[in-house]
């Protein structure tokens, strides 16, 4: 995203030492959160999409692990996280769960799974607003028509997560380990303070829960 901190050295480097194909573009100007998302997946070429944050890590074997559970073919993969701090070496949180209880396949076929769902939820990560915790099918992204109002919310790839679950013919695999690194002390969206990092939840959600479910009193 215009990055100026030597970015596409590193990427040259990597493709040197380790010989695998990198695909990388950089944006001429800062298009925003929002459209980032849009674009790295859009680039992708593979059957899913790991939709990495920059300051994250992978834990050790978390790939190899990803790669055997994506042979059972879910559209959405949900893991947890280990939080850091912002040298990376200090752990403040081993285990930072998205739902209560342990690793499970969840189905969309009605209103009532959808629910189950929401319940099991002890934060907004369950509701996919943590972005290196999530795996996703990419055709099934591809296929949700999205909303450009979504853009500048920081959650237009919420957007498109819920619209696929909510098709009610999906499926989503919810890993309880933490196969992600998270660099805390260091969220963007923190530079304005806490409130204001806060105020960006709440407009985000109330914002989903208005365009998805006001018509439903029990969601």
């Amino acid at each position: 995203n215009a990055s100026t901190d030597g970015t596409e050295e590193s990427i040259n480097i990597w493709r040197d030492r380790f010989n695998f194909p990198i695909l990388y573009q950089r944006h001429n100007e800062n298009i925003g959160p929002d459209r980032n998302y849009l674009s790295a997946v859009n680039m992708g070429t593979g059957d899913y999409c790991w939709i990495f944050g920059s300051d994250d890590i992978l834990t050790k074997n978390s790939l190899a692990l990803m790669e055997d559970k994506l042979a059972a073919g879910s559209d959405i993969y949900l893991c947890d996280r280990r939080e850091l701090d912002i040298s990376m070496t200090k752990i403040s949180n081993p285990h930072r769960r998205w739902l209560n209880g342990g690793s499970r396949l969840f189905s969309f076929s009605n209103e009532a799974d959808l629910i189950e769902y929401f319940s099991k939820c002890n934060s907004v990560g369950g509701l996919f607003s943590y972005l290196s915790s999530i795996i996703v099918k990419r055709n099934k992204w591809s296929d949700v028509i999205f909303d450009e109002s979504y853009i500048g919310t920081a959650y237009a790839h919420v957007y498109i997560l819920l619209r696929i679950i909510n098709n009610m013919n999906s499926t989503l695999q919810y890993i309880s380990l933490p196969l992600v690194d998270c660099r805390g002390d260091n969220d963007t969206f923190e530079s304005n303070g806490k409130a204001r990092r806060i105020k960006i939840d709440f407009i985000g959600y109330l914002k989903l829960r208005e365009d998805f479910y006001n018509n439903n009193t029990k969601i």
